[in-house]
Order: structure tokens, then C-alpha cells, then sequence
């Protein structure tokens, strides 16, 4: 896969007319553009129908015009957190989807101004060769959104490009959408959130110091800070789930605990969002339940900002510092405020005996 990026400066430079796109960079491309958050199924449809294209039609190369920096990052006022791929995970995640050229955008507002005229014309059929356009059926390119399925249908005859529309793929009776999986996860519905993406939903984290207290109560924790602070997490609770730790960490801490052992890279990437290296690749399965929520047994007031804590399963190791990646399996139930600690550990071991009892079905 080749990644192209274009950076705020460079775009800014491109519409002042201080400098150019490359015209021909890609010849003869099929190609579909979104911000992709997820890469849930609907999204993978797309990127099938893409990739087809180029077969059929005999193309040079398929295509993906992504963005760096999610649209919301650029147009909201004051964001929360809302992603369900930070820009690394989907990096990860495009690795292995079998496209032959990804261009990485950085959303900016010089590039939210232009007409889905000029954007098409000068960033997909000058600059990316694009022969096919692939949208979804809820399309709307350009400053004032103008760019549906028929205006581009149009513009196409005009350009040069055909054009083809990808109607929602269902789960149920209900379309899979970005939108519908962060409602799931808002809700603790982590089965209807895997079904859509394909994968349970996963965060990748370091692990940062805390307090100790988990230990000193026979259930040890790691604190895990997300990498990003816009990823989306689940609605505060205690959840069954899965942790991949980093293999020489493993093996360090014991592997009896050992699930699985995978295959999986989480790219290092620079200031701009470029590869500098795949990262890591071997990671050990572990199973475990985590709290995600406020911790108000031991913080009378609860803390101001929720806290990730997980318990791994028959792992005694140092992970301070490491990066680690969580799937969520199942919700248990609600954070709560006990009476004491004896009254907080007679509780863990319950909800450590369901958890194992999911893991092992899952």
C-alpha cells in the first residue's frame, strides 16, 4: 500500500495557488473518499466495490482519499471524544484491506471551502488519475455540501469519470453506520458494535502508574490511557475483555494465561501522520474484566475524569510504560460505590468468574 499525505500547509499552499499538485500522480484509478471512521463493514463494502472497479474496468490502481484529522476535529467548536479509529488504528487497519494507494488528508478549512467542483476536478481526476468514483449513498462533497449522488453523477460526464452508488449495507433492519456503533457503545451494546464493525471494538493504550490499590486487594490493575484523547470509549461499567500484551512482556510475566498469540502492527507514525515504522508485531492474548468509570469506593467524590483499570487473568508483570490493546467483550454491569473493600472484593470475584465464563464461549 502506498500512503500519500497531503498536510495542512501543503493543501493551504495548493488553494492560495502557491504551489501544485503533481498532476498524473496516480494514473487511471478507481477511488472512494470518506473520513472512514471504523472501518466498519459498510465501509469495507466500499472499499470492495473499489478494488473490483479497478479489475473490471481494467485500471491502474484503487484508491482511498481518507483524512488525517477527522472533519469534527476541525469544524466543532469544542469536540468530544467521538472516534472510533484514531488515525493509527486505521492505519493499521487499511494495511491489510488490499488497496493499492491511500491519500491521507489533513481536514482543514481551506480545503472545507471548496466547491465539490473544483475538489473533484483538481484532487481526484488531475491528481489521482480517478477514472471510477465510488461514494455511499449519503455523499455530500464541497463548502456548502452540494456534492450529492446526482450533482457528482453529472459532473462525471463532464469530467470523465463513471460513477457508482453504494446503498447501505443492513444489519437487521437497521443500516450499519458510524454513527448507529457509537450509539451502540454509548449504550454498552458492545455485540451490536462488533456485528457492525466486523471485530470487537477495541482501544489501544499505555499503561501509566496508579495508585496500587488493586494489587493490595488481590486484583491488580493496569491504568490504560488511551493513545488519543478524542477515541471513543464505551459507556462507563465493568466489562469482560480481551488485552494483547506486547510478547516479550508476556513472557516476562508469565504465560500460563496465555488466549491466542497474533499477528498485529500498530504503526509508529511522525508529526504529520507518515509511517515511520509498523511497530510491534507479536503480541500474547490475555483474558480480563475492566473498570472503566470514576472508581467512587475509594474516591468519596469519584474521580473528575473516568479511569480505564484492568485486571488480566494469570499475569503478574511489569507493563508500565508499554503499549497494550483492549477488546471489549461483554458489559457486566454499572460501576457502583461499596460499603467497604471486603464488600468491593466479594463482587470482583464474581464479576472475574463471569467474565471467565464469556471469554470462554467467545
Amino acid at each position: 500500500m502506498r500512503l500519500i499525505r497531503l498536510t495542512e500547509e501543503y493543501i493551504t499552499r495548493i488553494i492560495a495557488g502557491e504551489d501544485d499538485l503533481p498532476a498524473g500522480t496516480v494514473s487511471e484509478s478507481s477511488l472512494s473518499l470518506g473520513s472512514f471512521d471504523g472501518l466498519h463493514l459498510g465501509h469495507r463494502q466500499l472499499i470492495q466495490a473499489v478494488k473490483e472497479a479497478k479489475s473490471n474496468l481494467g485500471l491502474a490502481a484503487s484508491c482511498l482519499f481518507t483524512f488525517r484529522r477527522h472533519p469534527r476535529l476541525v469544524l466543532d467548536q469544542t469536540p468530544q471524544p467521538f472516534l472510533l479509529t484514531t488515525w493509527r488504528e486505521k492505519l493499521s487497519l487499511l494495511t491489510n484491506v488490499g488497496l493499492d494507494v491511500v491519500v491521507a488528508a489533513d481536514f482543514c478549512r481551506p480545503l472545507a471551502g471548496l466547491s465539490y467542483q473544483e475538489f473533484v476536478s483538481r484532487f481526484l481526476v488531475d491528481f489521482l488519475g480517478m477514472k471510477h468514483f465510488v461514494t455511499g449513498y449519503d455523499v455530500h462533497l464541497g463548502a456548502d455540501r452540494s456534492g450529492t449522488t446526482e450533482t457528482l453523477e453529472a459532473l462525471g460526464h463532464e469530467l470523465g469519470y463513471s460513477f457508482q452508488v453504494i446503498e447501505a449495507l443492513q444489519l437487521g433492519d437497521r443500516p450499519i453506520s458510524s454513527s448507529i456503533i457509537r450509539r451502540a457503545l454509548d449504550q454498552g451494546d458492545l455485540q451490536t458494535a462488533a456485528a457492525m464493525l466486523g471485530r470487537p471494538y477495541s482501544l489501544w493504550g499505555e499503561v501509566t502508574p496508579g495508585d496500587d490499590r488493586g494489587r493490595q486487594i488481590g486484583f491488580p490493575t493496569a491504568n490504560i490511557t488511551p493513545l488519543f484523547e478524542f477515541k471513543l470509549l464505551p459507556t462507563p461499567g465493568v466489562y469482560a475483555v480481551r488485552i494483547q500484551l506486547p510478547g516479550d512482556v508476556a513472557k516476562a510475566g508469565g504465560t500460563d494465561g496465555v488466549l491466542a498469540k497474533v499477528v498485529e502492527s500498530l504503526p509508529e507514525v511522525d508529526r504529520s501522520g507518515g509511517i515511520l515504522s509498523m511497530g510491534p508485531s507479536e503480541w500474547a492474548v490475555f483474558g480480563g474484566m475492566l473498570n472503566y468509570g470514576h472508581v467512587p469506593t475509594f474516591h468519596r467524590l469519584g474521580l473528575p475524569l473516568p479511569r480505564v483499570e484492568a485486571h488480566i487473568f494469570n499475569f503478574d508483570g511489569d507493563l508500565r510504560g508499554r503499549t497494550v490493546k483492549v477488546e471489549w467483550v461483554q458489559r457486566l454491569r454499572d460501576e457502583q460505590k461499596f460499603n467497604g473493600v471486603a464488600d468491593l472484593v466479594s463482587q470482583l470475584h464474581q464479576d472475574e468468574e463471569q467474565a471467565r465464563e464469556i471469554l470462554a464461549m467467545s
